[in-house]
């Protein structure tokens, strides 16, 4: 078994200790929550399974089917998010090194842009960001870490999620049957 790390955002629910204990009896207690400002609930989860599919589908089916009207919007790597102390130790530099590389002022340029905390003192960058800049340059600085949900994988799943939504808000639009005759899925 592989485990994979993977993040669900989530809507129709508050975060309750109820519907907490819901979805751990559920099967997601591989699982930690937490409600954003804006209302929606973020699902972190570490899952074993034999493939990315089993992982992600498997967590999507849990948490629908918790009994609390939750429903899955999208799925996305869980991405760390990390400081660059956190870098330079992953990738084998310094701190500075690192900064010098954020700003610009050493190597090739074009290294990502911080992803949270960007005018803060000390901004976080997205690992997988990060880690294809190193591969382009640096390669022999990129470790190999836990594997990576598939990027048309995930594309397809919230491609699907997406859709699903769309049905849910207009389950009788005019322009449904010519689009399905049209444009038919899985041709």
């Amino acid at each position: 078994m592989t485990e994979w790390t993977f993040r669900l955002t989530l809507r129709g629910i508050e975060l309750t200790d109820e519907q907490l204990d819901a979805l751990h009896e559920a099967g997601c207690d591989d699982g930690s929550f937490s409600a954003e400002p804006d209302g929606t609930v973020l699902g972190f989860f570490d899952r074993e399974a034999s493939t990315e599919q089993d992982a992600v589908i498997s967590a999507i089916v849990d948490v629908e089917h918790a009994g609390i009207n939750a429903r899955v919007i999208r799925v996305q790597a869980d991405d760390d998010w990390l400081t660059a102390t956190e870098i330079a130790a992953r990738v084998g530099r310094s701190r500075q090194s690192v900064a010098l590389l954020a700003r610009g002022e050493r190597g090739p340029g074009d290294f990502p842009a911080p992803a949270a905390r960007r005018s803060s003192s000390n901004p976080l960058w997205g690992w997988s960001e990060v880690e294809e800049w190193f591969e382009r340059y640096e390669p022999e600085a990129v470790q190999a870490h836990a594997p990576r949900l598939s990027p048309d994988f995930l594309a397809e799943v919230n491609d699907r999620l997406d859709l699903r939504e769309r049905l849910r808000h207009s389950p009788n639009a005019p322009w449904r049957p010519k689009l399905n005759e049209a444009l038919p899925l899985g041709a």
